[in-house]
């Protein structure tokens, strides 16, 4: 089973990193409320005939506990984590993003520590220590990022709230997975997440422009594929990883998103290959070999 779980580690990382940079195209268009309600609707609307095909029942009888703790897990990974994400990527961007986001690996190790006892020895530290550094190479843009002083401290605390919240929301139902479908625990916390999202909808003083995202239009050719890949694949896949193997592997290996961003947008946007991205593509496959060997 831990195969399983680093390949669909891995699998969520590269979903993410293609929609990261669909995402940022997205941004430029619409709000981050907006942009994150229409990503889970349509991940809504992909899972429920999921369930279906699959033969998981959208109610089953789990316990009141499992329910509540599944839908709070979604309301601080989805309908609060993602907003503060697209907020702090709006304000700086993809590469200091990217710096921003190595936080989310100390924060899983700790918590998992903390809550779950975890440990991953020395080689999965190294491995960890190895990715941060290979993603702090990679995100490093020699001062040609424009990014006003505002901004930054504003994207700095948005996206450690992001970050962080996404770790709790994760490590809080990592026990349950343990016997609970992945599909239904994405559905669950998918339901919790989009009802969150349209009650902050309805209360912006912009609800009908928020709102509006859900009929068809030009940010629709972007958005849906994102929706598509980035949440539906990759949330499938990130529950999947944590549930077949340890919450700080898992974490590792989902890390690498930000160097498959890198490689994406050299392929796809045409960004120079720069001598520290290359350093961090090494870096960053050596600590995902040491972590999967940690297990």
């Amino acid at each position: 089973m831990q195969i399983i779980g680093i390949l669909c580690a891995l699998s969520a990382a590269l979903f993410w990193a293609s929609a990261v940079i669909m995402f940022k195209k997205s941004g430029e268009v619409l709000s981050p409320t907006a942009l994150n309600l229409f990503k889970g609707v349509v991940t809504l609307l992909l899972l429920i005939p999921t369930l279906w095909l699959t033969g998981t029942p959208l109610f089953p009888d789990q316990p009141v506990g499992e329910w509540l703790l599944f839908g709070l897990s979604g309301f601080m990974g989805i309908t609060l984590a993602d907003n503060f994400f697209f907020m702090a990527l709006k304000r700086l961007g993809a590469g200091l993003w990217a710096v921003v986001d190595c936080l989310y690996l100390p924060f899983i190790i700790l918590l998992s520590a903390v809550f779950l006892d975890e440990q991953i020895g020395l080689k999965g530290m190294l491995g960890a220590a190895l990715v941060i550094v290979a993603i702090g190479a990679g995100s490093y843009s020699g001062g040609s990022t424009k990014c006003s002083q505002r901004d930054f401290v504003g994207g700095l605390f948005w996206g450690t709230l992001a970050v962080s919240l996404l770790a709790g929301s994760i490590i809080m139902v990592k026990p349950l997975l343990e016997t609970t479908s992945i599909l239904w625990a994405s559905y669950v916390r998918l339901l919790a997440g989009v009802a969150g999202l349209l009650v902050l909808a309805v209360i912006q003083p912009e609800r009908k422009r928020t709102l509006s995202v859900l009929l068809p239009s030009q940010a629709w050719k972007i958005a849906l594929p994102a929706s598509v890949v980035g949440n539906y694949l990759a949330m499938i896949a990130w529950l999947a990883g944590f549930k077949y193997t340890l919450v700080s592997v898992a974490a590792i290996l989902n890390q690498l998103s930000t160097i498959f961003t890198f490689i994406l947008a050299a392929v796809f946007l045409k960004e120079p290959v720069t001598l520290p991205r290359l350093i961090a593509i090494l870096l960053a496959v050596a600590g995902a070999l040491l972590a999967a060997g940690a297990t």
